[in-house]
């Protein structure tokens, strides 16, 4: 069971598809949390800071910030009620408490609150101990989350409640809380607008990130599976390099023994088996081209060559095919510019990639068929030669498959023709293309690098 699964194909493109945007969302949406959350609290600091900087100006100012200390003197309480007026004047203020140094409200913008003391109240202890605090929340109508919220205007659902150390100036010692609650519509809006930006922001940047990557993994994955077909072709060539050299060694002596014999029989007087030996000889010299054609895919070459004229090698190919065209009552002509025209390659090799093309072309075509060998220039580095035959074309199934070693639809074929021809053209940075015309017919077409 473990070993089925190992051999199982790992599909790169389908898990990066479905698992990628899980990871990239979820990057995404903490990346948004954590920086509207730090957008909200920064402003909201930023906000209560300047309120402390004012709240603390104002009553150093003119001496009220003494009353904190001693709320019995008479002129200093008439002095800070003055001062302190301001702060229910404030901007979005809707409510503003002052606490002495025993927690107890010594003035409130709801006069119903001043002499109140509320025990149970975490935010003024931290403020008492010289921070300031920022909290934002909301209204819940019919419940209250802390005592000192009775009496808030129901219709704000969204405030900011600060509390606001009162320090005394060179000491540093805390006298007093001021407890400012606000409703900065403002500064929300601000914030709300942030927000959407942010959250735009990181569904615009996870889009254009899971875009990128899936085109760098898709790409990935062509590669690697192109580069585990060139790896299949390399293992299947060392086997076909192993079985090609026990052919030859086993095979290719006991046929020249048999040629030979049959050669002699041919030349011998007496019976008539002429139409029996030329067959022997037709049969091996058949099974001695096989041979060739499997130690030819087998070999690796240098891939370096020569200057191998095109048009030349064409007309030869063509003339050394007229007569089996011929007997098939078949045409080929050659369609050729007048010049010279050089390509890189080695004239043997590009000879039988060409003469095994147009076999194929005339087995393709059966009795009555043409074929055509014609030379272009379609730019200047490559010259390109397409082989064109009046068959019945290649089937849509047999397309994907006709470059793939020892695929063949013909009953004594090898499969080797159009992979061996592959592997030569690419060895000296060419290109082979296999067009089955709708109207029908085949195009074989040959991309040379120019010498």
């Amino acid at each position: 069971m473990q070993a089925a699964e190992d051999c199982k194909p790992f599909n790169l493109l389908r898990w990066f598809a479905w698992l990628s945007p899980v990871v990239i969302i979820a990057i995404a949406v903490v990346n948004g949390w954590l920086i509207s959350s730090f957008l909200n609290s920064h402003l909201f600091q930023r906000e209560a800071s300047i309120s402390r900087d004012f709240v603390q100006n104002i009553l150093v100012a003119d001496g009220s910030l003494e009353f904190l200390a001693r709320p019995d003197d008479p002129v200093l309480r008439e002095r800070f009620a003055n001062t302190v007026q301001h702060l229910g004047q404030m901007r979005d203020v809707l409510r503003a408490n002052v606490f002495g140094a025993n927690r107890t409200i010594l003035w409130s913008t709801d006069p119903s609150l001043i002499g109140r003391r509320f025990e149970d109240n975490d935010e003024l202890d931290e403020a008492m101990g010289g921070r300031l605090v920022v909290h934002a929340g909301q209204i819940v109508e019919g419940h209250e989350e802390k005592p000192e919220h009775v009496g808030l205007d129901r219709s704000v659902r969204f405030f900011v409640e600060s509390y606001i150390p009162v320090m005394r100036p060179g000491s540093g010692a805390v006298v007093g809380a001021v407890e400012l609650y606000k409703a900065p519509l403002a500064l929300t809006e601000a914030i709300q607008e942030g927000r959407v930006q942010v959250w735009l922001t990181a569904l615009g940047s996870a889009l254009l990130l899971y875009g990128t990557l899936f085109w760098l993994i898709r790409r990935a994955d062509r590669t690697i599976k192109r580069q585990h077909a060139r790896l299949l072709n390399a293992e299947m060539l060392a086997v076909v390099g192993e079985m090609t050299s026990s052919v030859a060694h086993n095979i290719r002596n006991p046929l020249s023994s048999i040629r030979a014999c049959a050669e002699l029989t041919l030349e011998s007087p007496g019976e008539d088996c002429s139409d029996e030996a030329r067959d022997i000889i037709a049969q091996v010299d058949r099974i001695s081209g096989c041979i060739t054609e499997l130690l030819t895919y087998a070999g690796t070459g240098s891939g370096m060559g020569g200057q191998v004229d095109l048009a030349s090698l064409l007309g030869e190919c063509a003339s050394q095919s007229e007569a089996t065209f011929a007997r098939r009552r078949q045409r080929i002509a050659v369609d050729c510019g007048a010049g010279l025209f050089l390509v890189r390659g080695e004239t043997s090799l590009f000879r039988q990639v060409i003469l095994s093309l147009i076999a194929n072309a005339s087995e393709a075509m059966g009795e009555g068929g043409d074929c055509v060998l014609r030379l272009s220039v379609p730019d200047g580095r490559h010259l390109q030669v397409d082989i064109i035959d009046s068959g019945p074309g290649i089937p849509p199934d047999v397309m994907g498959q006709v470059f793939r070693p020892f695929f063949t639809t013909k009953p004594k074929g090898l499969g080797l023709g159009l992979p061996l021809a592959k592997r030569i053209i690419e060895r000296f940075d060419g290109a082979i293309r296999v067009l089955s015309r709708p109207e029908g017919g085949t195009t074989v077409t040959l991309l040379f690098s120019r010498a």
